[in-house]
């Protein structure tokens, strides 16, 4: 019950932001694959070619990902940071998790994305070089907030999709460096607590991820 709590901290108000409803005339993303998720179509942030390119960029695929060790990858020597061998900025043991579980290239790629967030989450508890102001923690709060009303929306659709989120934080040691990454963000964001604006289109932020997604390693945590 406890790890729960942690998980969810920072993110108590969002649930009073789900049902926001989108703008009627948001263009609908053009799919490469003729697949349906489900009798409907789903409109992903991501269309299957920006998909292809994130994984080719982060050389993701289950021919270069490194095969499972017996020992979980985020528990070697009771350290955050997991095990990378192929080295391209992603903990192995999540690497194999998504190419497993997501059929799909843009859920493979939306998992990635957010584990940028997630790693620039946890890196405040080594520095807070990369947010510094109030609105870079305002942005980065927003930004977690947005990928799990994201998966929350895509999941009344598509009602076999997973959030990857406790498959990033799979321990407990993973989720109390999450909620002390949490509380140390919130500290940051100060009396701006009471200013929170949610993004109105959350899956529209993994758009934006693309964008700013880097080709440099982040760290495998």
């Amino acid at each position: 019950m406890g790890n729960l709590t942690k998980v969810s901290l920072a993110f108590i108000p969002l649930i009073t932001s789900f049902h926001t409803q989108a703008e009627v005339n948001t263009p609908r993303i053009i799919k490469l694959s003729p697949e349906k998720l489900t009798q409907h179509n789903i409109d992903l942030p991501l269309n299957q070619f920006k998909s292809l390119e994130i994984l080719a960029t982060k050389n993701v695929s289950t021919s270069q990902v490194p095969r499972p060790y017996q020992q979980d990858d985020t528990s070697v020597n009771g350290s955050l940071f997991g095990v990378d061998l192929n080295n391209n900025g992603i903990r192995d043991d999540y690497e194999r998790m998504l190419l497993k579980s997501y059929q799909r290239s843009e859920y493979v790629a939306m998992g990635i994305l957010a584990a940028e967030r997630w790693d620039k989450l946890l890196r405040l508890l080594q520095s807070q070089d990369t947010v510094k102001t109030q609105y870079q923690a305002l942005e980065l709060f927003n930004d977690n907030i947005a990928i799990n009303q994201c998966y929350y929306s895509l999941q009344q659709i598509d009602k076999t999709l997973v959030s990857p989120v406790l498959s990033y934080f799979n321990n407990e040691q993973l989720l109390e460096a999450k909620y002390q990454a949490e509380l140390l963000l919130l500290d940051i964001i100060g009396n701006k607590q009471t200013s929170f604006t949610f993004h109105q289109e959350p899956c529209e932020r993994f758009a934006e991820f693309a964008k700013k997604s880097k080709t440099t390693k982040f760290a495998a945590l």
